[in-house]
C-alpha cells in the first residue's frame, strides 16, 4: 500500500517538473500578449474606426429607408391617374407593404456591410444565405406564390372585400382577402378558402353598373307589338318604385322565334349586383301584367296519337 502512494508522488514530481513550467510560461505569454494588444494605440484606433463605420452605416441605412418610405408613400397617394388609382383601404395595405419590404431589403444590406467591417467574409455570408434561400424556396415555393399573386391582385385592385366575384368554379361574396389566401362565401352561406396562387381569372360584379336581362316568351296567338307595350308598361313600372335601377327599362324587341313561341327581351341598367334581384322584380310584373291583360303565356305541348286496333 505505501509503495502505491510513493509511485503515485514519483509520478506527480515528475509532472509538476516537466509541464509546471510550460504552464506559467503559457500563462505569461497570454498576459503579455493581451496587455501589449490594450496598450496599443493603433489597436484603440482601429476599433474606434470600426465602431464609427458601423455608426454611418446604421444612420445611412435610417435615412435612405426613411426617403423610400417617403418617397412610396408619395406616390402612391396620387389618385389623379398620373402614377396609379387605388381605393384608400388599398393604398394603406400597398403602402404598408412596400415599406415592409423596403425595410427588410435595406437593413438586409445594412447588417452585410457591418459583417464585412467586424472581418467576416462576405462571400461566405451570402453563399450561406444562398443556399439557404434556395432550399426554402424549394420548401415553400406554392407559399411563395400564393405570396406574389396576391401582391398583384391588390396592386392591381382586382376586387376587394365586399365584392361579389366569380374565379374558377366559386362565386360570391370575399369576406377576407390576405396576401395568402382570399375567402369567399357563396350564397348558401359556405365559405371557400382560395390559395391566391389559384386565382388565375376573376369576374367582379360589383366594380360598375351592370344590365339587368329579362327574356319573355310570348304566344304565336297574340300581336307582338301589344305584348310589347304591355311588357314594357310592366317593366316602366317597376322602374318607378325600385331605387335600384339607374335608367329607365329599354325594350330590344324580338330577340328569338322559337317553336312554341316568340322570345322577347327587355334590359334595364342597374346598381352593381343588384341586376338579379331587379330581374325577378320585372319578370314578377310582367306576369301580373299578362294575367291582368289576358295575355296567354306560351308551353310546349305534346300531342299524342294512338292507332286503332283493327280487329
Amino acid at each position: 500500500m505505501s509503495t502505491t502512494w510513493v509511485l503515485v508522488g514519483v509520478e506527480q514530481f515528475i509532472y509538476n517538473g516537466l509541464f509546471g513550467n510550460r504552464r506559467v510560461t503559457m500563462f505569461e505569454d497570454l498576459w503579455n500578449s493581451t496587455y501589449d494588444l490594450l496598450s496599443d494605440t493603433g489597436f484603440w484606433l482601429s476599433v474606434l474606426g470600426t465602431v464609427v463605420k458601423i455608426i454611418v452605416i446604421l444612420i445611412l441605412a435610417r435615412v435612405i429607408l426613411g426617403f423610400l418610405k417617403k418617397v412610396i408613400s408619395q406616390t402612391l397617394k396620387k389618385r389623379d391617374g398620373k402614377y396609379v388609382n387605388l381605393s384608400e383601404q388599398r393604398s394603406q395595405t400597398l403602402v404598408s407593404l412596400l415599406h415592409s419590404i423596403a425595410a427588410n431589403v435595406i437593413y438586409f444590406i445594412a447588417i452585410l456591410l457591418v459583417l464585412d467591417e467586424l472581418g467576416f467574409s462576405l462571400a461566405s455570408v451570402l453563399v450561406g444565405a444562398g443556399v439557404l434561400g434556395l432550399a426554402i424556396g424549394f420548401g415553400a415555393q406554392n407559399v411563395v406564390r400564393d405570396v406574389i399573386t396576391g401582391f398583384f391582385i391588390l396592386y392591381e385592385d382586382q376586387f376587394s372585400v365586399g365584392d361579389f366575384i366569380t374565379t374558377g368554379e366559386y362565386t360570391g361574396t370575399v369576406i377576407d382577402f390576405g396576401l395568402r389566401v382570399t375567402k369567399i362565401q357563396d350564397w348558401t352561406g359556405e365559405v371557400n378558402i382560395i390559395p391566391n396562387g389559384h386565382i388565375e381569372e376573376v369576374k367582379n360584379y360589383s366594380k360598375e353598373n351592370a344590365y339587368a336581362v329579362v327574356d319573355m316568351r310570348v304566344s304565336y296567338q297574340d300581336r307582338i307589338e301589344k305584348t310589347q307595350e304591355i311588357i314594357e308598361e310592366a317593366c316602366l313600372s317597376v322602374f318607378k318604385k325600385e331605387e335600384n335601377m339607374i335608367q329607365k327599362p329599354e325594350m330590344l324587341g324580338l330577340q328569338e322565334i322559337g317553336e312554341s313561341g316568340a322570345v322577347i327581351r327587355t334590359i334595364a341598367l342597374c346598381k352593381p349586383v343588384m341586376q338579379w334581384g331587379v330581374e325577378r322584380e320585372m319578370r314578377r310584373a310582367i306576369l301580373d301584367a299578362f294575367a291582368e291583360k289576358g295575355v296567354e303565356v306560351p308551353y310546349q305541348q305534346i300531342t299524342v296519337h294512338q292507332k286503332e286496333n283493327v280487329s
